[in-house]
Formats: C-alpha cells, structure tokens, sequence
C-alpha cells in the first residue's frame, strides 16, 4: 500500500530547503478525458458526476490529517478518498484555510488556464478538484540515474506541454518540485503555471526550463547524468527539426546556446572538440528547418545533419562506443 507522507507544497523553492524533508512535493496529474470510475454504495460512479451535495460530503470528508497531503503559500492539499482526485483549499487573505466557503460554488465551466494547471472542476473562493497523481516530483525522487535516462518520449512529452502552455501564455514555474515522475509509466508532467504578465514578460525557454529543473534536483560529481539528460533533450531538438515535423514552438526561440550554457553551468570539465561542432550542426539545422518552412527542398541537407548530430550525441554524450565519429580525425573532416 502506497503511504504518503505530508510534504510542503511551498512552489517558490528556496535554495535552502534543498536538503529538507519538508521541501515542496506535489501530486496533481494532468486532465485525462476518460472519468476514473469508483464504487460508492456498490455502484461504480465517478466523484464528478455525483450530485454537488454528494461532492461536497466527499470533500468533507476528506478533511482531515489522514488524507493531507502538504501545503504551499496558497493552499493545503487533500486526497479525496477512494478517488483519483485531491481537493485544493485555497488560503484566504488573513492566512486561515477555508472551512465551509467552497461549497458556495461548483462549476465544470474550465477555461484553457484552469486544464492546463489540472483544474478538473472549480469551486468557491478558489477552491478547486484537481486530479492525483501517483508518484514524487523530481527533487524527492531518489533514483536519479532514472530520471537522467529516462526515454527520449518522456521528455519529449513534458517539452510539448511546456509548449502548449506558453502557446497559451502559460509559464512554467521551473522548478525540480514541479516536475511530476510516474515511475510506473516513465511520464514526467509540469504542475504549476501561472499567467504571462505583459507588463513583465518573461522569455519562456522550455528545454532550457526542464535541464535546469531535472539537473537541479541532484548536486552530484558524476556529470555522466548531465550529460545523458543533455543528450537526451539534443533528441528533442533533433526530433523537432526532422523533416516534415511541425515544431512546437516557434522555430526562432530556439535558443541553443542558452540551451547548452544550461548544461555548462553544471558540468565544468574540458570539452571535446565535438562539443562545438554538435552545437553548430543544431544551428545549422534550424536555419534549414526555418528554410524547409518557407518551402525549400532541404530534406537532404537535414538528414546528412541530424545523423552527423546523433553520432556525436552518442560519441560525448551518451557514450555509444560504435559511433563512426569515435575514430574520426576532425581536422581531416569537412563539416
């Protein structure tokens, strides 16, 4: 049986709660169109299509210190037993937690904010049903080396939802506690966005966001696992400036060098002469992807690219011992 044990939900991250037990967790998972189905009464009937007094009773019930499972600055967090969901209740100005006041309103009516922050219902005063997630956020979860190796499409997908939210002028908010992984399906699922301010607004770099969340989760001397996390998010890129693919941003915030300067800050060691090359071939592929997009024919161009690119991600990165760049003599070599 999975026991949980309450964690501050505290998103800010201060530098110096790194090494507390008591650092933020979160356990919110993404929207999913299929209703999961419980038994209430020996019928199967999911907590949403209950009647509003049927959900309230369920979310009264649910609070209390068995089911907490942390609070933030801005909420205290429940498990809604024998459900999928958690009951958000939200703090009100004077720092007391709500008691009764969520129940002056349930509303399915969701904006696009409300389902990209995993807002399944809302309810008054703030309150909100959100879905559960089985699993710990990046900073609590102790096997690093998996979350550092993880397959290409668990990035890959956590990289598109970053996307979709800043499409929609969601922001991240970069931080190794907001990084959900399910080692159970390998996913990885950002939880916290809040809304562009165009007063101040912030450059959203999605890979640069995600190497410093995953990469700061874990102070280590063996910068292997930095460089399989920056070799796997090279795969994202990679897979974004494949031919016919759509990218998913705008092909022009592609900020590579940003992007590597990420992963420099972690790993001080010398670098291959490769190093630079890698990241002048991914240049080189976006200007051919942005050239592919106003109509060229530069398929070849991009193949011959991307397979230079894997190689060298093999060879310094992810170690592939039969890499063809292994024995090569740079100087002898055109590129």
């Amino acid at each position: 049986m999975l026991q949980i044990q309450p964690h501050n939900l505290n998103t800010v991250c201060p530098k110096e709660h790194k090494n507390n037990n008591l650092y933020a967790a979160n356990f919110y998972a993404p929207m999913r169109l299929n209703k999961d189905t419980v038994s209430f009464g020996g019928k199967n009937k999911d907590l949403l299509e209950l009647s509003e007094k049927e959900i309230f009773d369920k979310i009264s019930e649910s609070i209390n210190n068995a089911n907490f499972l942390g609070e933030g600055n801005e909420a205290r967090v429940y498990r809604i037993p024998d459900t999928n969901y958690v009951f958000r209740s939200a703090r009100i100005p004077d720092n007391r937690m709500h008691s009764g006041d969520y129940t002056k309103m349930l509303s399915f009516d969701l904006t696009t904010d409300d389902r990209i922050n995993h807002i399944v219902a809302k309810l008054g005063e703030g309150c909100s049903i959100m879905k559960y997630l089985p699993g710990k956020n990046c900073f609590e979860y102790k096997n690093k080396k998996e979350l550092f190796n993880l397959p290409l499409e668990s990035y890959y997908n956590l990289y598109k939802q970053i996307c979709y939210a800043k499409d929609n002028d969601m922001i991240f908010d970069c931080c190794e506690t907001n990084i959900i992984y399910n080692p159970k399906d390998k996913s990885l699922t950002a939880i916290d966005f809040y809304k562009q301010d165009y007063d101040f607004p912030e450059n959203v770099k999605p890979l640069s966001y995600i190497y410093s969340a995953i990469a700061s989760s874990i102070a280590t001397t063996d910068k292997t696992l930095y460089k399989n996390l920056l070799g796997s998010l090279v795969g994202v890129i990679l897979k974004e400036f494949e031919p016919g693919v759509k990218p998913a941003q705008n092909i022009g915030e592609f900020d590579i060098n940003r992007f590597f300067g990420n992963f420099e800050n972690y790993y001080e060691d010398d670098m291959p002469p490769q190093y630079k090359i890698l990241k002048s071939k991914l240049i080189d592929l976006q200007c051919l992807k942005l050239q592919e997009i106003l109509g060229h024919d530069v398929k070849n161009e991009q193949i011959a690219a991307i397979k230079i690119s894997k190689s060298i991600v093999n060879q310094i990165l992810k170690k592939d011992n039969n890499s063809f760049l292994n024995n090569l003599k740079l100087w002898n070599y055109e590129f």
